[in-house]
């Protein structure tokens, strides 16, 4: 039933007020839902998906971490002195998205420090922290400081410091701007040295002022590093070393002083120096560098001749009293013909080595074979790493016996077609003088870690490759060579030495020939000979002065250094007549080629291969060794040639050596000589009849007895040379 029209009309208005409403609640419903809905996405995005990119840039605006530099480890001698450390300095380092003005502070910034203005524009694009200036000295700091840059973090580190400037710092090395070693023991043990570095979390307000610093993690430092060397010893031999080759006129040095027992370093020098300190900015010091003692191959020359002798006695192939034909200076080894600095008829094998004989000891080192020559090679470690914990060594050069020409165990056997280093020779002396055992060198004692646990470091031990017989053999053989033989100026008083000279040529690397007037004078020795306690080489690596031989040069470097070595280690002198004993006699000038210059060095005519063909001994009037012409034998490429003639022998009696090598070279009379000064006896006397072969022998001495009568003519001769 219908109503009114009135009222029909009343509840179509409610109802389609009521549908408006139904509407404008579907909508808000509608937008409502929609908004919830991209509320959710938007809270998803930022609290799922950008998390960490959100995370990242609320730390880039608040916080910044940076590195706690560990303090580096330690470097000390035996004795605990100092020797690398680190001081405490301040670097500077910036917050890339924290600076206001990034050009104005580049420019601000590189004016004061010193540092190049585009590059720390670069570091200022960074989004990361970066370093400024590492290290900066204080009034730098200061400077900065007073600029006012929040966006600058100003962090306290250790800067390397080396107490003893250039003080063995080839051995100790040098490290960087970044902490990390680039030479010596600092780049070898460099990961134990620097530590492991902490993390500090730093955090900033509203106006980038940091309000909190919280150590993240904490740094540890490095171990500290004990070695072996002496700081008063090594500072003396690099004194003495200094000394020698500023005299000497040489390119570069070493001296390297072992305990034989242990294998343990005392010193080891090098020339030239640098300071680590200093910053190397020409490829010159960073050349300096280079440890000569490891790293420096050369042929060892007559040195290496204790080599083959001992070889020879251990095998039962020689005795040291055997006799060896010397042939009067000369033999002929394939298309060579190789010399000795002056003739000798027979000499026994330790005469051979107490004159440095080359032909006699060629023979004998026939008599030991390539074969077996090789193996002592290897067997004294020559040819490979002595695995001392320096960086830079070499093994040296020991050619595989299928190389070996045919003349190459003659080259062998005096110390040719063989490359050592000054660390090896050390060794191969410490044989000898550690009773036959061959010992591994090393530096490096223990360490000690921040909790102050010292670990020593472990070292392989030692191997016996002499006899105990053979090696007292060649002490006393050694012995007699500097009492009385080639190594007289290294001497000590009131000590027994032992020890061998030598002076080699060198070889042109790119040649691969000898060159001409360019040689390395050396000298091996151990003191003292009854308890050897320490073992010395000198090295003198081209010596350009007017001397240039090893027994003048490097010889007389041993005892100044060794003795005071010996003094510190509080090793007693002899007996009471060894310490009473006089300093070793000057050798007069004019004798030094006959009696100082046993090795001196060979002008040496090579093939297209670099194989010596001819080896000559004369020397030239300035000195040095005379070239010699392959094939030829004149007076000139021997002092003493042997000839036919039926001549008699002349009166030498009371002449000096040189008056006696002219009249015999000028007469062709073969000569064995003993003894330095003037003539005291000759066999056969005066006026004997010469046969083919027939050898004058002379004796000479530094003063004639008063008693003895001189014949006028040889005081006449003596008188007009000037005297002896």
């Amino acid at each position: 039933m219908s109503g009114t029209p009135a009222e029909d009309e009343l509840q179509g208005l409610s109802a389609a007020a009521n549908r408006r409403r139904l509407i404008r609640i579907y909508v808000f419903g509608l937008v409502a839902t929609l908004w919830f809905g991209l509320l959710i996405v938007r809270l998803w995005d930022f609290q799922v998906r950008q998390t960490d990119f959100l995370t990242t840039k609320a730390a880039n605006q608040q916080e910044g971490e940076v590195d706690i530099r560990a303090d580096r480890g330690a470097i000390y001698d035996r004795t605990g002195a100092e020797l690398a450390l680190s001081t405490p300095v301040q670097s500077i380092g910036v917050f890339p998205k924290k600076i206001e003005n990034p050009e104005v502070a580049a420019g601000t910034l590189a004016d004061i420090l010193q540092i190049d203005e585009a590059e720390l524009r670069r570091k200022f694009t960074s989004p990361r922290f970066q370093w400024v200036k590492r290290q900066a000295n204080p009034a730098e700091v200061e400077r900065v400081r007073q600029l006012g840059i929040k966006a600058l973090h100003f962090e306290e580190e250790g800067k390397r410091y080396y107490p003893k400037g250039s003080v063995a710092a080839q051995v100790i090395g040098a490290v960087g701007m970044d902490h990390s070693g680039q030479s010596g023991l600092e780049f070898h043990f460099d990961k134990q040295l620097r530590g492991t570095d902490g993390v500090r979390l730093l955090q900033y307000d509203a106006r980038r002022q940091d309000y909190k610093r919280q150590e993240l993690r904490a740094p540890i430092s490095g171990d500290d590093l004990l070695l072996t060397l002496d700081l008063r010893i090594q500072s003396l031999a690099e004194l003495e070393l200094k000394r020698a080759v500023t005299s000497s006129l040489s390119r570069a040095g070493t001296i390297v002083l072992m305990r034989p027992e242990s294998g343990e370093i005392l010193a080891m020098a090098n020339w030239p120096p640098f300071d680590p300190n200093q910053r190397a900015r020409t490829k010159q010091e960073l050349e300096n560098r280079k440890n000569f003692a490891v790293s420096h191959m050369i042929e060892p020359g007559s040195t290496f001749k204790i080599v083959t002798a001992a070889a020879a006695i251990e095998e039962g192939v020689a005795r040291p009293d055997d006799v060896f034909d010397c042939e009067m200076g000369g033999i002929n080894i394939g298309r060579r013909r190789i010399r000795d600095h002056k003739p000798f008829g027979l000499l026994t094998l330790a005469d051979v080595l107490v004159k440095s004989s080359n032909v006699g000891i060629i023979k004998a080192g026939m008599r030991v074979g390539p074969d077996t020559m090789h193996r002592y090679l290897t067997r004294f470690g020559f040819g490979r790493f002595t695995n001392i914990t320096l960086p830079g060594e070499t093994g040296g050069l020991v050619r595989p016996l299928n190389r070996w020409h045919s003349d190459s165990l003659a080259s062998v056997s005096m110390g040719q077609e063989v490359g050592v280093t000054a660390l090896q020779m050390a060794r191969l002396f410490a044989v000898i003088a550690n009773d036959g055992y061959l010992v591994q060198p090393r530096i490096v004692a223990a360490a000690r870690n921040h909790y102050g646990v010292t670990t020593a470091f472990e070292h392989a031990s030692k191997v016996r490759v002499l006899s105990s017989d053979t090696a007292t053999t060649m002490r006393a053989i050694l012995e007699r060579v500097v009492a009385s033989g080639t190594g007289r100026l290294a001497q000590i008083p009131g000590y027994r030495v032992g020890g061998k000279t030598g002076t080699a040529q060198m070889i042109n690397p790119e040649t691969r020939s000898y060159q001409d007037g360019t040689y390395v004078a050396s000298f091996c020795g151990f003191a003292p000979v009854n308890d050897p306690a320490v073992v010395g080489v000198v090295v003198l690596d081209a010596p350009q002065g007017r001397e240039y031989y090893g027994g003048r040069i490097s010889a007389p470097v041993f005892p100044r250094v060794v003795q005071q070595a010996l003094r510190y280690l509080d090793v007693a002198p002899g007996h009471a007549q060894d310490r009473k004993a006089a300093p070793p006699p000057e050798v007069p000038d004019h004798l030094l080629a006959d009696f100082i210059a046993e090795d001196e060095a060979e002008s040496q005519a090579t093939d297209a291969d670099g194989h010596i063909l001819v080896a000559s001994r004369g020397a030239s009037a300035g000195g040095r060794a005379a070239p010699a012409e392959a094939g030829g034998d004149s007076p000139k490429e021997s002092k003493v040639a042997v000839r036919v003639t039926d001549l008699v022998t002349p009166d030498f009696r009371g002449m000096p050596m040189r008056e006696v090598l002219k009249l015999a070279v000028k007469m062709g009379i073969a000569l064995d000589v003993d003894g330095h000064g003037l003539v005291l006896h000759q066999s056969p006397g005066p006026d004997t009849p010469l046969t083919r072969g027939s050898v004058v022998k002379v004796l000479l001495a530094r003063a004639l007895p008063a008693k003895s009568a001189k014949p006028a003519g040889a005081a006449r001769n003596t008188q007009a040379s000037g005297g002896g």
